[in-house]
């Protein structure tokens, strides 16, 4: 990722001139080139950046030979006063990719804990995936497929995707109920009353390029159908799902009855509705982080929304993206 992609993301995020930013970068020295223009991108917007840098063989001599006196609470106090937080990785973050004795991981655990309790106190909290080779293995894509698809989504103009974002909410402007029609004669009606829409152009979970509720957990109601729906490294063909009162209750394809059915009942609930938004994701490819903000796609999900205005506390976040028309019901 070069200075001028990552110039665009920092500005998207909203820094802005006089702000303390940390850049917390998840890499080794080989990849610190990329902390450094993260770094230099956010002073040319007047904003002071500080590094805190999570290297896995670091971490594993500090943690091999850490004490319970180590890290109390002085040193979470550190974090306490930024204005926003720059989650940057190169890899996967917080696994620590080496064994050491369990009583020293339970320290490092708590460290991480403990770390990201105080981070995500402050403003603004953006996680922002490096496309690299290490970061392919999550997606099951081929590295250098993975590395061609993330560059280009983020290669955008952050301020047209905002624009496109809030032009597109404006038609659900006082709206309660939409209703999402897929397939033949497929109809999911949401009930969205109180609820608010959010707009993810720049700063949340990179790439970006959505707009997304949490329907009102207990109300949706009807049928749903995906051409191709991903589900555990696993797609499937021409899938139709129902929901009642707010729950999956079945599917066409019998694999998926199967794998919801021994979630606990928090799981089965649907959870979201969003409509991607990134001009430069342009076919889906099963690694939900890009197909969920590709332009002309809808996504619901199941499990949590406590996070984004819903009531719904669960273990899981499960996202299916398809094609369909969303209307507003009046």
């Amino acid at each position: 990722m070069n200075i001028e992609a990552i110039s665009k993301i920092v500005k998207a995020s909203g820094v802005s001139a006089g702000e303390l930013i940390l850049i917390h970068f998840w890499g080794e020295d080989a990849d610190k080139e990329i902390a450094d223009h993260f770094l230099s991108a956010v002073a040319a917007l007047g904003a002071s950046p500080v590094l805190l840098q999570q290297s896995r063989t670091v971490n594993k001599e500090i943690f091999a030979s850490a004490g319970e006196s180590c890290f109390d609470e002085r040193y979470f106090q550190l974090f306490s006063g930024f204005d926003a937080v720059l989650d940057v990785f190169a890899y996967q973050p917080v696994i620590l990719g080496y064994e050491i004795e369990a009583e020293q991981f339970k320290l490092y655990c708590n460290y991480m804990s403990r770390l990201f309790a105080k981070l995500m106190e402050c403003k603004r909290f953006t996680q922002i995936r490096i496309p690299t080779s290490a970061n392919a293995a999550e997606s099951n894509l081929d590295p250098q497929d993975y590395i061609r698809r993330m560059t280009r989504a983020y290669n955008i103009d952050y301020d047209a995707l905002g624009d496109a974002c809030r032009s597109e909410l404006q038609r659900f402007s006082g709206v309660d109920r939409v209703s999402v029609r897929t397939g033949t004669d497929c109809v999911l009606h949401l009930d969205i009353t109180g609820r608010k829409w959010h707009i993810d152009a720049g700063d949340g979970d990179l790439p970006c390029g959505e707009v997304y509720i949490a329907p009102v957990e207990e109300k949706t109601q009807g049928t749903i159908f995906f051409e191709t729906l991903y589900l555990d490294d696993t797609f499937y063909k021409n899938a139709t799902l129902e929901i009642k009162d707010g729950k999956l209750a079945g599917s066409s394809i019998p694999a998926i009855t199967e794998f919801f059915s021994g979630k606990p009942e928090e799981n089965r609930v649907l959870c979201e509705l969003g409509i991607g938004m990134n001009p430069n994701v342009t076919d889906l490819c099963g690694y939900t982080v890009l197909d969920e903000k590709m332009a002309g796609t809808f996504h619901i999900a199941f499990g949590a929304n406590d996070m984004f205005g819903g009531t719904n506390t669960a273990s899981d976040h499960i996202d299916f993206v398809g094609y369909g028309k969303i209307e507003a019901t009046l």
